[in-house]
C-alpha cells in the first residue's frame, strides 16, 4: 500500500540534502578546510583600511585580524575590503576562517560579513572601492555576498560538526543577531533553534532592499507550516531555482511549502527550464493542493509529464483529481481526460470496481493472434546464419528487422494507452501484443515501414488502431516529445485516418510558433503519406494560407511535387481536393433521428444551416433527445459536428481560391467545369452564386447555375454549355453597365448573396496620363501603418529581400507581361518586428521589369498602359485600399 501522505524525495533531490539538523542543502564539500590563509590579503586591503574615511574601529579590528587575532568582525572587515576576484575565489572564506579559527569563528565571521558594506565611489566609468562600514539604509552589496555558496558550505559544515563544536557555535552566534539580516542569517546556518526562527518569522525583514536578499536564507530555516503561517505572505520569488534549496524548504515545511512552490513557479522573466524545477517540486509534495496547482497549468509544456511521474507516487489521489479536472470540454479537461484514461489503465487496481473501469473489452487469446503479435521475431533466440535466412524465406518480410532493434521510451507504455481492438469490436489485444505493436512503430522512418504493420492493420479495428496510434503521438507531445522518439509521429503516416488528419494539421500550423518548424515539416510528410482526400486538401490549405512563410513554402513544395507525380499543376490539383463529404446529389445531408429528421444545406460562405421537417432554419443541429433513437441521432450528430470542423477548414480557402481565380482570369474545360463546380455537391452552394463566362467559337456568353444544376443566362432563359468551350468567372470590368444592371436584377429576384464582391465589385480606371507614365503619383508621399501594407500579402504583394540593417524596402506584384509593380517604402519594414517601424512612407509607386528600388531600376519605358483593364483596376483597388489607411 502506497504511502500518500509522506514526503519521499528522489535520489535526484536527495542527493542534494545532508543530514542535518532541520534539513541541509548539500554544498560542494572537499576532503577538508585550507591550511593557510591565501597569499596576498595584507597589501590587498591596506589602501582601503588606511582611507580616511574608513572607521577606525574596523581598521583596528581588521589589522588585528591579520596579526593573528580571533576577532570575527575583524575578518568580515577584511573579506569587505577585499577584491571579488580573492575574495570569492577558490576555497572563499569559509574554509580560511574555520582552519585560522575554528567553525564557530567561521559561524561568527559569516555573520558579521552579513552586515558589512562596502562603500564605493565613481569616476570616469569605473568604480573604486573606498572603505567599508555596517550597513546603512541603502547600501547595495554583490549578490555573491548573500551567501548562496559561502552560506551553504558553511551550513554543511556545522551539520556535520560534532555536538560540542556545533554547541559552540550556537553559544558564539547568539552574540550576532542584532539586525533583521543577522537574525536571519544565523538562523539559516543553525535552523533546530525554532525559538530564533520563530522570532524571525515575527519580525521579518522587509521584502524591498537589501533586506530582500536573504528571504529565501530564512525560508530553508523555517521548520513547520505554523513558521509559515507567522510570515503571512511569503515571497515565493525569492526561491531560486535550485533543487537542494527547494528540497530543504520542502523537508522544512512539507506540503506547506505548496503556495510558496506555486508562486516561485509564477517568477516573471525566467528561463523555461528555471521555471521546471519548482514545478517539478509541487510533483513531490503530497497534498491535493500541490496536485491541483500543477492541474492549474496543465497546458504548460512542462507539467503533463510531471503529472504522470505524480500520478506514478499519488495514484488514488490522481484517480480522484483527474476525475475531477477531466469534467468539462475546455482543452484543460481535454489533457486530464487523457491523463486520467492511461492512469486507469497503468493502475488497475486503484481504479477496480469504479466507473472509470466501465465498458472494459476481454483480451484476445494468444491463440486467436498471429504469432507476429505473440512472440515477434525481435524475441526469438538469433541462431547460425542459415537458421536466420531459413527463418526468413518461411516468414517472409516481417523477418527482416534493423540492425538495432529501436526501444521505445518509457513513455511508451501500453498499460497507459488505449485499448487496440479487433476486427470483431469485441475483443482486444492484450498489454503484450500492444507492447509488440509499439516496437513495430519504432521502426518506423520517413518512407520506410515495418512490414509487420500491415498484418496488424489487418486484424485490428482501423477506427480502434487509428485511435491508438493517435494516443501514442500525444503521450509523445505530453511527455515532452523526446527527440528520440520522433516515431511516434512518423507512425501517424502509415495508422492515421481522416480523424487523425482533423487532429494533426492545427498542430502542424502551430508548430513554427512554438519552435518546432522541424516537426511542422514532418508533419507535412505524414498528411501526405495519409493521402486521402482530406488529407490533402488539409495539405492543400497549408500551402495556400498558414501565417508562417517557411512552412508554407515546404507545404507548396509537397503539393507542386504531389501535382506533378499526377500530371497536374498545383491549381488544377487543387481543384480536385475538395471533399465531397458525403453529402446527397442536391448538395445537401438528411439527418435521421428516427422520429426526426433534419436538412443540412450551405450559405453563401459554405456556412452549414439546419432545416426541421417543417423546413423552418434552425440555428443549428439539437442535441438528441429521449425520444430520438439514439442508435441514429448520437452517430447523426457526431457526423454534423465532423462536417462543420471539415466545412470550416476549406471554406474560407475556397471563396479566396476562387476570387484569385476571377482576377486571374483561370480557365477550366467545360468537362472540368461541370465536374469540380456544377457537379460537386459542396463547390456548387458558391459556383451557383457567381456569373460565369463561357469562350466558344469566338464569341462570349455570360451565364449562371440554376438551382437544378441546369444553366441560363441573362434573361433566365436556359443556356447549353458548349462541349468545346472555356468557362471563367466574370469579372466586372468585362461586362457593360446594361448588362451588370441585368444580372444584378436576376440575383436580386432569387435572392442570392454572392461569395465575395462580383457584380457590385468597384472598378476602377487608369487616366490616360497614368497609361502614359511608369509611375502613379497619385499614391506617393502617402504615410500609411506598417500592417497595412503587410496585408497586401492577401493579393499577392510580397515584400523585397531585407537588406543590412534587416530592413525591406520595397513591396512589389508581379503583373502579367512579366512586370512588377512595385512600391518604394520609407524607412521600410523591420524583418521579424513588423510594429518596430509603425508607419511608411509610399516613396514611389511604379512598373519595371524586376522588383528593386526606383532608384536601382535599370530598364526604362515600361507604362502603365501596358495593363489589361482588369489587372489595372484590382491593381488601383488594392493601392486605393492601402491609401485609405492613412492617418
Amino acid at each position: 500500500m502506497i504511502d500518500e501522505t509522506a514526503l519521499v524525495l528522489p535520489e535526484s533531490w536527495r542527493a542534494q540534502l545532508h543530514p542535518r539538523r532541520g534539513g541541509i542543502p548539500v554544498p560542494e564539500i572537499s576532503a577538508g578546510p585550507a591550511a593557510e590563509r591565501p597569499a596576498g590579503w595584507d597589501d590587498a586591503v591596506e589602501p582601503v583600511l588606511g582611507d580616511p574615511d574608513q572607521d577606525p574601529d574596523l581598521a583596528r579590528r581588521a589589522r588585528a585580524y591579520l596579526a593573528g587575532a580571533p576577532d570575527p568582525a575583524g575578518a568580515a572587515v577584511v573579506m569587505a575590503a577585499l577584491p571579488f576576484q580573492q575574495a570569492a575565489g577558490a576555497g572563499g572564506p569559509v574554509r580560511t576562517w574555520a582552519a585560522e579559527h575554528g567553525l564557530a569563528f567561521a559561524a561568527r565571521a559569516f555573520a558579521e560579513l552579513s552586515v558589512m558594506a562596502p562603500v564605493h565611489t565613481q569616476a570616469g566609468g569605473r568604480s573604486t572601492l573606498r572603505n567599508v562600514r555596517y550597513l546603512e539604509a541603502g547600501d547595495r552589496r554583490p549578490h555573491w555576498w548573500t551567501g548562496r555558496r559561502d552560506g551553504r558550505l558553511l551550513r554543511g559544515l556545522l551539520a556535520r560538526a560534532g555536538d560540542r563544536e556545533y554547541a559552540e557555535a550556537v553559544e558564539g552566534l547568539a552574540a550576532h543577531r542584532e539586525t533583521p539580516i543577522q537574525r536571519v542569517v544565523v538562523s539559516y546556518l543553525v535552523p533546530d533553534r525554532f525559538d530564533w526562527v520563530e522570532e524571525c518569522c515575527a519580525a521579518p525583514p522587509s521584502q524591498r532592499g537589501e533586506e530582500s536578499r536573504y528571504w529565501w536564507m530564512l525560508l530553508c530555516a523555517l521548520g513547520s507550516g505554523r513558521h509559515l503561517e507567522a510570515l503571512g505572505r511569503a515571497p515565493g520569488w525569492a526561491l531560486y531555482a535550485d533543487r537542494g534549496l527547494l528540497a530543504t524548504v520542502m523537508e522544512g515545511l512539507g506540503p506547506a511549502a505548496a503556495p510558496l512552490l506555486d508562486a516561485a513557479a509564477d517568477r516573471p522573466h525566467q528561463r523555461a527550464e528555471d521555471l521546471k524545477v519548482p514545478l517539478e517540486a509541487l510533483a513531490l509534495l503530497p497534498s491535493d493542493k500541490a496536485f491541483g496547482m500543477l492541474l492549474d497549468r496543465i497546458e504548460h509544456r512542462h507539467v503533463p509529464p510531471l503529472l504522470v511521474e505524480a500520478m506514478d507516487r499519488f495514484p488514488a489521489r490522481a484517480l480522484r483529481l483527474l476525475g475531477a479536472a477531466a469534467a468539462g470540454t475546455s482543452k484543460a479537461a481535454g489533457i486530464a481526460g487523457e491523463l486520467l484514461r492511461a492512469h486507469v489503465g497503468a493502475h488497475p487496481g486503484v481504479a477496480a470496481g469504479t466507473a472509470h473501469e466501465a465498458g472494459k473489452v476481454k483480451e484476445a487469446a494468444p491463440a486467436d493472434l498471429p504469432e507476429l503479435l505473440v512472440t515477434p521475431p525481435w524475441e526469438r533466440a538469433g541462431g547460425a546464419a542459415a537458421a536466420a535466412a531459413g527463418a526468413f524465406l518461411a516468414e517472409g518480410p516481417t523477418s527482416r528487422l534493423p540492425a538495432v532493434i529501436p526501444k521505445p521510451g518509457p513513455w511508451a507504455d501500453a498499460a497507459r494507452l488505449p485499448r487496440v481492438l479487433l476486427r470483431d469490436r469485441e475483443r482486444a489485444l492484450p498489454v503484450d501484443s500492444a507492447r509488440h505493436v509499439l516496437t513495430m512503430m519504432a521502426m518506423c522512418e520517413h518512407g520506410r515501414t515495418y512490414p509487420g504493420l500491415d498484418v496488424v492493420k489487418e486484424v485490428c479495428d482501423p477506427g480502434s488502431l487509428a485511435g491508438f496510434s493517435w494516443a501514442v503521438f500525444r503521450w509523445w507531445r505530453l511527455n515532452g516529445g523526446p527527440p528520440k522518439d520522433g516515431w511516434a509521429l512518423v507512425q501517424l503516416g502509415v495508422l492515421g485516418d481522416d480523424g487523425t488528419v482533423r487532429r494533426l494539421a492545427p498542430v502542424i500550423r502551430d508548430w513554427p510558433g512554438e519552435g518546432g518548424h522541424k516537426l511542422a515539416e514532418k508533419g507535412l510528410d505524414v498528411l501526405a503519406a495519409i493521402g486521402t482526400e482530406v488529407a490533402l486538401m488539409h495539405l492543400h490549405g497549408i500551402a495556400t494560407k498558414v501565417r508562417f512563410k517557411g512552412l508554407r513554402a515546404r507545404a507548396q513544395e509537397k503539393v507542386e511535387s504531389i501535382a506533378a507525380d499526377l500530371g497536374l499543376t498545383p491549381e488544377r490539383l487543387g481543384d480536385r481536393l475538395v471533399p465531397s463529404f458525403g453529402l446527397d446529389a442536391s448538395g445537401g445531408l438528411t439527418l435521421d433521428y428516427g422520429p426526426r429528421r433534419f436538412h443540412v444545406g450551405f450559405d453563401e460562405a459554405l456556412k452549414p444551416y439546419v432545416t426541421d421537417g417543417s423546413g423552418k432554419r434552425r440555428k443549428s443541429l439539437p442535441k438528441p433527445g429521449a425520444r430520438d433513437d439514439a442508435g441514429l441521432a448520437e452517430p447523426a450528430y457526431a457526423r454534423f459536428a465532423a462536417l462543420k470542423k471539415d466545412v470550416r477548414t476549406v471554406a474560407a480557402g475556397q471563396v479566396t481560391r476562387l476570387e484569385a481565380a476571377m482576377v486571374g482570369q483561370r480557365r477550366w474545360t467545360a468537362a472540368e467545369f461541370g465536374t469540380y463546380f456544377a457537379g460537386h455537391p459542396l463547390i456548387v452552394h458558391i459556383a451557383r452564386r457567381l456569373v460565369w463566362l463561357a469562350d466558344h467559337a469566338g464569341t462570349t456568353t455570360a451565364f449562371r447555375i440554376a438551382e437544378d444544376r441546369t444553366y441560363a443566362d441573362v434573361h433566365d432563359e436556359p443556356y447549353d454549355l458548349p462541349a468545346a468551350a472555356e468557362v471563367r468567372i466574370a469579372h466586372p470590368v468585362q461586362l457593360d453597365a446594361a448588362t451588370l444592371a441585368a444580372w444584378g436584377e436576376v440575383f436580386a429576384d432569387y435572392e442570392i448573396l454572392q461569395p465575395f464582391p462580383q457584380l457590385g465589385r468597384t472598378v476602377h480606371v487608369l487616366t490616360g496620363e497614368e497609361r502614359a507614365a511608369g509611375r502613379l503619383e497619385r499614391f506617393e508621399g502617402i504615410t500609411v501603418p506598417s500592417g497595412a501594407v503587410v496585408r497586401l500579402e492577401r493579393h499577392g504583394w510580397e515584400r523585397g529581400a531585407p537588406g543590412d540593417g534587416g530592413s525591406q524596402g520595397w513591396t512589389s506584384r508581379p503583373v502579367p507581361g512579366g512586370l512588377f509593380v512595385v512600391v518604394d517604402l520609407d524607412p521600410g519594414i523591420s524583418i521579424g518586428m513588423i510594429d518596430g517601424i509603425p508607419e511608411q512612407v509610399l516613396e514611389h509607386v511604379w512598373i519595371g521589369e524586376r522588383p528593386v528600388r526606383y532608384r536601382y531600376r535599370t530598364e526604362t519605358g515600361r507604362t502603365f498602359g501596358e495593363l489589361d483593364p482588369l489587372t489595372a483596376s484590382e491593381v488601383l483597388a488594392q493601392l486605393t485600399e492601402l491609401a485609405g489607411t492613412a492617418r
